[in-house]
């Protein structure tokens, strides 16, 4: 008994590699073929099968190797070929930051469950190791035979402008070119969606279309629904998907894809009693996974952390304007944007 602390020394090392080596590489095959056109009509990334068994057999794998493994082994060994199957799906392009971020909690949660589960001893037979590894496979299918709920979502930020209605007014109807210098640091912009770039428009009134434009190509055209001048202006949003280069965005969280979709906006500019007007805007989301409650903070904090930007910049624009009036200075005008719909046809470019 005495000699049993050394052996069970040397073993850790060869155990750890082991059960990272197994994990990490189940992890990838599962990765890999969760995007192979022949499973895609039962198997996917978007789905719990896949962000909560896959994690789960990897932890199962990396503990059922270590012969005597300690509670802390169970809980973070799991962790590494975790960890390195994400950093090896983003060095590959598999998956952008914005996917990584978002799957941690789920990779970590139910490969340390996995974990616990691998040093049960009464699963530690390689029949148990293959029935937990066929285990995300198998509930594939079924879940992909149940539709995936539509979640729609409404975001509202609001910023205070020392400003009349019509300076406000005047920023929100078109927004001239955004220069880097008058945007802040972000969240989404932190995790890799494109920077808004100016909005046009076509013409004023219900039916009139503005176009938004945001970095690496993003596209977004809206149709005028609501016009009171100084007071609201409400429209629908059409993404234009096609137009998207492929390396924009991650393709499962395109807006306008299957899993999520921003449907209209809307802003609202309400004159308050001391002489501040406050300015609201509001978008309406859709969300479409069988995880929409975990989703849904996180699509929460990036819409808002893109309204909050756009409205910091309107507000600093309105804010300057009256001064600039005042001064008998005259503003530079913004260089207009040819406002056309881009098609294949028009051959219209951004």
């Amino acid at each position: 008994m005495a000699v049993t602390p050394p052996v069970e020394k040397k073993r850790f090392p060869h155990a750890l590699a082991a059960g990272v080596v197994a994990g990490f590489l189940y992890g990838v095959f599962a990765r890999f073929a969760a995007d192979a056109r022949q499973m895609e009509d039962w198997f996917g990334v978007m789905t719990l099968a896949f962000v909560s068994l896959v994690p789960l057999a990897l932890g199962f794998l990396t503990v059922r190797t270590h012969p005597r493994p300690s509670w802390a082994y169970r809980l973070f060994a799991p962790w590494l070929p975790g960890t390195a199957m994400l950093a090896f799906c983003m060095l590959m392009g598999w998956e952008g930051s914005v996917c990584i971020i978002m799957g941690l909690p789920f990779v970590f949660i139910f490969s340390s469950l996995g974990g616990i589960l691998g040093g049960w001893r009464l699963l530690r037979g390689r029949g148990a190791s293959l029935a937990m590894a066929v285990l995300p496979f198998a509930i594939g299918p079924i879940e992909h035979g149940v539709p995936a709920p539509d979640r729609i979502r409404r975001v509202e930020t609001s910023i205070d402008i020392h400003a009349p209605a019509s300076a406000v007014w005047a920023q929100v109807v078109e927004v001239p070119a955004i220069r880097p210098e008058e945007t802040r640091p972000a969240l989404f912009t932190r995790l890799g969606f494109p920077r808004p770039l100016h909005a046009t428009l076509d013409h004023a009134g219900v039916g009139g279309h503005r176009y938004a434009r945001f970095e690496r190509g993003v596209l977004f055209i809206e149709t005028i629904t609501d016009w009171v001048p100084e007071r609201h202006l409400r429209f629908t949003i059409d993404a234009q998907t096609d137009s998207i280069p492929p390396t924009t965005l991650d393709e499962h969280v395109t807006i306008g894809g299957r899993y999520f979709d921003v449907l209209t906006g809307d802003y609202r500019l309400e004159p308050r009693s001391d002489g501040v007007l406050r300015l609201h805007l509001t978008s309406e989301l859709r969300l479409t996974t069988h995880f929409n409650l975990y989703a849904q903070p996180w699509v929460d904090a990036i819409m808002r952390s893109i309204q909050r930007n756009i409205l910091g910049v309107l507000k600093a624009r309105a804010e300057r304007a009256p001064v600039a009036a005042a001064s008998g200075d005259t503003p530079h005008p913004s260089p207009r944007v040819n406002p056309c719909r881009p098609s294949p046809a028009s051959g219209c470019r951004a």
